[in-house]
C-alpha cells in the first residue's frame, strides 16, 4: 500500500502544508506573473466559490512576507518558483484582510462587521511585527476607512520605506449574501461613494507613500462599482490567459494529486479514469476566452477524494458533493431567474452539450425573466441535473 498524504480538504494554511504533510498543487509558479514589469501592482482576480483564493493569498503572504523570510527554504525549496529565485522573495510588509465572514442585514452591521475584520487583519500584522506601534483613539475606529487611514499613518512611522503589500480575501462576499436576501438594499450600499468606496480611496491614497502592491479576490463583479470607484487604479485581470488556472485544478495537478491521496490500486481503476470519471461533475470551467485550459472545481475534487479514500469504496461523483454545495442550488436559481429571457436555457443546453460559454455582465438585466421558474425542481426533472436535491 503506497505511503498517502493528508488531504487538504478545508486546508488554506500554505505554512502548515509541508509540517503537516498535507498535499497540495503547487500554484508558486503564477508568482512570476504577478512579479512581471508589465503586471499591474493592483490586481483583481475572480473566481467562484471552492477554488482555493484563499489557499492562494496566503501562499502569496508566506512567499512575500519578511516575516517568513527564516522559513523560505522550508516552505518553498520543493515548488516550481524556487528555481527562479526571485528578488521580490520575503521584501514586503504583507497585511491580509479576509471578508468571507462578513454577514449583515442593515448597513450598520456590515460596517461592524467591516471593522472586525480590518481589526483582525491588523492584529495578524502585529503579531508578525512585534514592534509595530498600534494604539488607535476611539473615534478613529468608527468607520473602516477610518481604521485603515489609522493603521497606514501608524506603519508610515514604523517603515521609512514604501513597502506594504494588502491583500484582499473575497472582497465581495457580503455584497453577493446580500443581494440574495434584498437586491434593492445590496444596490444602494455597493452604490459609489459609500463606506465600501471610502476604504478603497484609502488604499488608492496610501498607494501614494506607503502601499507598495495590492491583490484582491473575489466571485462575482458585483461590487465593482464601489471598488473601481474608491480605487480605479485597480485592474480587472480574471480573464487574462496567464492566470486562467491561478485557482481550481488542471488535469495534469490532479494527476499529481489523486496518487498522494488515494490508492487508485484499491478500487481497479487508473489515476487517469478516475479523473474522466470526475470531470463532468466537476471539471470543464474556462475563466478565459483566450485560453483552451479548463480546471476542476479543487474543493468538490478534495471533498470526492477524501470521502471514497474513507468509505474505501468507488462513489459516482454526481453523488458525492461537498455540503457547501447546499446553497450552491438557490443561488443558482437566483441568478436564472435574474438572467434575460431564454440566457438560462441556453446557458445549460450549452453546457450539457459539453461547449464552453461565456456570459457577460449585459446578460443580466435586473429584472426577472417571465413566464419561467428556474429552481432546483426544474434543474433535476428538465436538465436531468440530480446533483440538485
Amino acid at each position: 500500500m503506497p505511503s498517502l498524504l493528508n488531504n487538504p480538504f478545508g486546508h488554506i494554511s500554505f505554512d502548515e502544508f509541508q509540517q503537516d504533510k498535507v498535499a497540495f498543487a503547487d500554484k508558486t509558479g503564477f508568482i512570476e506573473g504577478l512579479d512581471t514589469k508589465s503586471m499591474s501592482r493592483f490586481p483583481l482576480l475572480l473566481r467562484p466559490r471552492c477554488f482555493g483564493k484563499s489557499a492562494f493569498i496566503l501562499m502569496l503572504k508566506c512567499f512575500y512576507d519578511i516575516s517568513y523570510k527564516d522559513r523560505y527554504e522550508e516552505l518553498f525549496s520543493k515548488t516550481a518558483i524556487y528555481e527562479k529565485d526571485l528578488s521580490s522573495k520575503n521584501t514586503y510588509h504583507v497585511i491580509d484582510f479576509d471578508f468571507s465572514g462578513i454577514l449583515g442585514r442593515d448597513v450598520n452591521s456590515l460596517v461592524n462587521g467591516f471593522i472586525i475584520a480590518i481589526k483582525s487583519g491588523i492584529a495578524d500584522f502585529k503579531k508578525r511585527y512585534p514592534d509595530f506601534v498600534f494604539n488607535p483613539a476611539k473615534n478613529e475606529t468608527k468607520t473602516p476607512s477610518g481604521l485603515l487611514k489609522t493603521f497606514l499613518s501608524a506603519y508610515k512611522t514604523f517603515s521609512s520605506k514604501k513597502l506594504l503589500y494588502v491583500m484582499i480575501d473575497e472582497y465581495d462576499n457580503f455584497a453577493r449574501n446580500l443581494l440574495f436576501r434584498d437586491e434593492e438594499q445590496s444596490k444602494t450600499i455597493t452604490e459609489a461613494y459609500g463606506f465600501i468606496a471610502a476604504f478603497y480611496e484609502t488604499i488608492k491614497s496610501g498607494a501614494n507613500d506607503c502601499i507598495s502592491k495590492t491583490f484582491i479576490t473575489g466571485v462575482l463583479p458585483v461590487s465593482l462599482n464601489s471598488l473601481v470607484s474608491g480605487f480605479d487604479i485597480s485592474l480587472n485581470v480574471t480573464s487574462e490567459p496567464k492566470f486562467s488556472t491561478y485557482a481550481g485544478f488542471t488535469e495534469e495537478e490532479l494527476g499529481v494529486l489523486i496518487p498522494k491521496l488515494v490508492d487508485t490500486d484499491k478500487f481497479g481503476v487508473s489515476v487517469s479514469n478516475l479523473i474522466t470519471l470526475m470531470k463532468p461533475v466537476y471539471g470543464g470551467y474556462c475563466f478565459s476566452a483566450a485560453s483552451p485550459k479548463t480546471v476542476f472545481n479543487s474543493s468538490l475534487c478534495l471533498f470526492y477524494l477524501h470521502e471514497i479514500a474513507e468509505q474505501e469504496q468507488l462513489a459516482p461523483p454526481e453523488l458525492c458533493l461537498a455540503p457547501s454545495c447546499d446553497h450552491y442550488g438557490k443561488k443558482l436559481e437566483h441568478l436564472l431567474n435574474t438572467a434575460g429571457a431564454g440566457l438560462a436555457d441556453d446557458i445549460l443546453d450549452t453546457y450539457l452539450s459539453g461547449k464552453c460559454f461565456f456570459v457577460s455582465h449585459s446578460s443580466f438585466p435586473h429584472k426577472k425573466t417571465p413566464n419561467r421558474l428556474y429552481d432546483n425542481v426544474w434543474l433535476r426533472k428538465k436538465k436531468n441535473l440530480i446533483q440538485f436535491k
